[in-house]
């Protein structure tokens, strides 16, 4: 059955103040059973949209669809023994997120191992993703390819399939300069009419792209007013997106590992792995309310996970989500043997039953979109 929160718990997500100038104006609430749902979305005050004060006017809603904020988690791909994807557990991934309560999903970058997918892969597992996620979420798809053309066939394809962004490194083969970088992303913002947000996480994936050339972008066209940014120092670097005043959609990344100083210097949210995805949606509504003391708390409890994710990369998010009866195999595609070891195992199970109190038990099954 569903964990039962308790009443601290069931505090937890019932916002009640503001942190400067950010707003929790969609709540946070337990749907029955004890499951979270995610009701609205975090939002900063000045990127209110109209759409969700009631203003009816088509503009409105489209402007404030296009304002992305809170948790949006990195769906990883789940491969059985013989390397092949488990098309079921990808569904319960998605499933998992939804009932945590996440603001959107992302799929698929680098945990998701997208260079190992093949173009039919790519464009199946989009449409299991956004048919499984039935709206209850955005989503954003990864479209980055060895080259262009074939990055905007992905993005054509997202777009038709109801996806409400997409997601690119910039080039990372051939010319890897910021003229060519400019010019790919110049070239899928004419083939999509979606936001397009850059993600900037530096070599092998790509040049280090500077700030004042991602907020060029965003000055020329709205629609890269997005940014995933992993190029350190990664706060400093917000709080000059922030201040540009172009950008709609700040976000960090590196397995939300500094988030509470990046929140601090203006992000609108993080895209973490998804493993303990919740533990990351406590931690975001909680400094947006700014109970930083409890935030930092949950947030204690969570950094030496991260830190194993750090070391031990998709195959620990693999490894845990198996142990949540999420996936059924912990492969990494083209990798044989096991990444953790026996000690390994160890620290993991000891700092689990530290921030076991803030994670969801297993339901029955997460197949259900209930979660039930």
């Amino acid at each position: 059955m569903p964990r039962q929160f308790s009443n601290r718990n069931e505090a937890l997500w019932k916002p009640s103040c503001s942190r400067r100038n950010f707003l929790l104006r969609g709540t946070l609430a337990l749907a029955a059973g004890g499951t979270i749902a995610a009701s609205g979305n975090l939002l900063r005050a000045a990127e209110f949209g109209p759409a969700f004060s009631g203003v009816s006017s088509a503009s409105a809603r489209a402007d404030a669809a296009n304002k992305f904020s809170g948790i949006f988690a990195i769906l990883s791909t789940p491969f059985d023994p013989a390397d092949e994807i488990v098309w079921d557990d990808l569904q319960r991934e998605v499933n998992f997120c939804v009932r945590a309560g996440v603001q959107g999903m992302v799929w698929p970058q680098l945990f998701a191992e997208f260079n190992h997918l093949s173009e039919g892969e790519r464009r199946r597992g989009a449409e299991v993703i956004l048919r499984t996620t039935a709206g209850r979420a955005p989503v954003v798809i990864g479209v980055q390819a060895p080259e262009r053309g074939l990055a905007i066939d992905f993005a054509r394809h997202a777009q038709s399939h109801g996806a409400r962004a997409v997601i690119s490194l910039p080039p990372y083969t051939g010319a890897q300069t910021l003229e060519a970088s400019r010019d790919y992303y110049q070239a899928l913002a004419q083939a999509v009419p979606l936001p397009v947000f850059i993600q900037n996480s530096g070599p092998p994936w790509g040049t280090a792209l500077p700030v004042d050339f991602v907020i060029g972008l965003a000055r020329e066209n709205p629609q890269f007013g997005y940014v995933k940014e992993e190029v350190a120092p990664v706060a400093h670097r917000i709080g000059e997106y922030t201040r540009s005043g172009v950008m709609k959609g700040i976000f960090s990344g590196n397995g939300g590992r500094n988030f509470l100083d990046e929140f601090a210097h203006g992000a609108n949210g993080t895209m973490p792995a998804c493993e303990f995805i919740e533990a990351d949606v406590k931690i975001c509504s909680l400094a947006i309310q700014n109970r930083m003391e409890e935030a930092r708390g949950i947030f204690a409890k969570l950094l030496p996970m991260i830190n194993l994710e750090g070391i031990y990369g998709v195959a620990f998010a693999k490894e845990v989500l198996v142990r949540r009866g999420i996936f059924t195999s912990a492969k990494v595609r083209g990798v044989a043997g096991e990444a953790l070891d026996a000690k390994d195992r160890e620290e993991l199970e000891a700092w689990w039953k530290e921030l076991a109190p803030e994670l969801l038990s297993p339901p029955l099954s997460w197949n259900s979109p209930s979660g039930g």
